[in-house]
């Protein structure tokens, strides 16, 4: 039997799945849709901050999208 807390054997580095490629599509693909749409936004509604309000939204969105697309593509054969 196995420790509750003992850690997880490591994943071997660098390895590149289908999954984590199509992940990856993703959340650039959100990230360059929530860039054009949000900075359009925040320039007019929050000029001094637009840039910075537009990145962090964008990468909210992209980590968001990457998580659900590695959740989606983990159930496909």
């Amino acid at each position: 039997m196995t420790e509750p807390l003992a850690p997880r054997p490591a994943a071997k580095a660098g390895r590149w799945t289908k999954q984590s490629a199509g992940a990856t599509f993703a959340a650039a693909a959100a990230l360059a849709f929530t860039r054009d749409v949000a900075f359009e936004t925040f320039k007019q509604v929050l000029p001094d901050w637009a840039y910075t309000a537009t990145t962090v939204v964008g990468l909210i969105a992209a980590a968001g999208a990457y998580c659900l697309a590695l959740l989606w593509l983990r159930r496909l054969p």
